[in-house]
This record gives structure tokens, sequence and C-alpha cells, in this order.
């Protein structure tokens, strides 16, 4: 992990009047991630804009403990992988006025969905970070959404096809984890018969070949992590 917060001389007065006080300067931005090569290349991008500024570069373990107010970032870069487990709320609770984008690193990833939902403010696929990077930031500085064309297709097909129940996603976990129908049909005090629809059902809104290809796509979108399967 790694923290390189460029310091920055800490504002005088309260959040509200430092925004305020910002009239034309550059828009403040923050790129969160563990990736040294993503950093790298938002910062070479974020270089070549005259009305950008790069605050800070933090790693998730160190976004937490970060001090907002030393920074007061107006748009703040995050990946998938950090954007589903509260860092938006967190930092919408410190700032309302912050903006979030966040960047996926493929198509098709359901956690891109769920930042949306949470309050993001635009999302990138990475392979479009180079080309729409700037553009992406002044639209959300100036209080506008932005979803490039390929994320806002995959928004629309995972709403429609990949509207997975709660339930669903329980089964899918234990088929991930190697269990049976009559196991998983244990764990969830339910017959054999009704897991069997279950998976169907899954199948079907996944359109997936078998439970096993269903499993991998499930991993590949964010709709179950690794993480949950082996706890």
């Amino acid at each position: 992990m790694f923290a390189n917060v460029i310091q920055r001389e800490p504002p005088s007065a309260r959040l509200a009047d430092a925004r305020e006080a910002r009239g034309c300067v550059p828009i403040r931005v923050l790129s969160v991630g563990d990736d040294p090569l993503v950093h790298e290349g938002i910062r070479a991008l974020l270089g070549a804009e005259h009305d950008m500024e790069l605050v800070g570069e933090v790693g998730s373990e160190e976004f937490d403990s970060i001090h907002f107010m030393g920074l007061l970032p107006a748009v703040v870069l995050m990946g998938t992988d950090i954007s589903g487990h509260g860092a938006i709320a967190r930092l919408q609770a410190f700032d309302p006025s912050a903006r979030v984008i966040v960047i996926a690193s493929r198509s098709g990833d359901m956690r891109t969905r769920r930042a949306i939902d949470a309050g993001a403010h635009g999302c990138l696929l990475s392979s479009n970070v180079r080309v729409a990077l700037a553009q992406a930031i002044r639209a959300v500085a100036s209080g506008r959404r932005f979803i490039d064309g390929d994320s806002a297709i995959q928004l629309m097909q995972s709403r429609a096809e990949e509207d997975l129940k709660a339930r669903e996603i329980q089964v899918l976990e234990l088929v991930a984890a190697g269990k049976a129908n009559k196991e998983i049909a244990y764990e969830l005090s339910t017959t054999e018969g009704t897991v069997k629809n279950y998976i169907k059902r899954i199948l079907s809104k996944l359109h997936a070949s078998d439970r096993t290809h269903a499993v991998v796509i499930c991993i590949a979108r964010g709709i179950i992590e690794v993480r949950a399967i082996s706890a």
C-alpha cells in the first residue's frame, strides 16, 4: 500500500467557504487505488490539463484515514474494487459536494452499477480513460453526470439482464463454493427442487450454459466476490 498525498496549504476557512473561494482555480482531483501504473497514467494525463490539479494519490487502505479537509478534492477517481465498500458514502458524508468518477477495468462489471446507485457521478472504462478522463472530470465538476458510451450500454444491459435477487446470489455463492444442490437446499432451509428452479432462473438471466459458466460470469462482473465464496 502507499500514499502520495501532495501537501497543500491547509484551508483556514470552513469547508463551505473554501469551496466558495475556489473561483477559477484548477479542479482539485484525488486519485484512489492500489495500482501505481494507474496513478502514473492519471498523473500524466492531468499534468497536460491547465484547469486540473492532482492533489493526492492514495491506496485503498489509506483512503479510510485520509484527511479530506487538507485536500478538498472536487473530484475523486476510484476503481470499482474500492467504490463498493462504503467509500462513496464515507466521502459524501464528509463533503456532499465532492464528485466521484468510477473507473471500471472491464465492461459488464456490476460493481459499476452499484457505484452509480451509491452516488457516483460518472463512470469510465479504463480503456477509455486516455481519451475521456479530462472531459469526464470537467463534466462532473460542473455538476453534470458523465457515463461513457460503452459503460452506458453495459449499465443498461446489466439492469435488463442481470437483475439477480438476493436469494439467487446466495445460491450462486454456494454453487461457487462447490456445494451440490442437496447441500445448498440444506443451507438455505429449502427443498432441492426449489434450488434447481433458482439455478434455472440464474442461467436464463445470465445467458449461461451451465452453473460453472454462471459462476465465472458473476465473478468477472462483480456480482459475487471471491472473498464471499471462501468465507
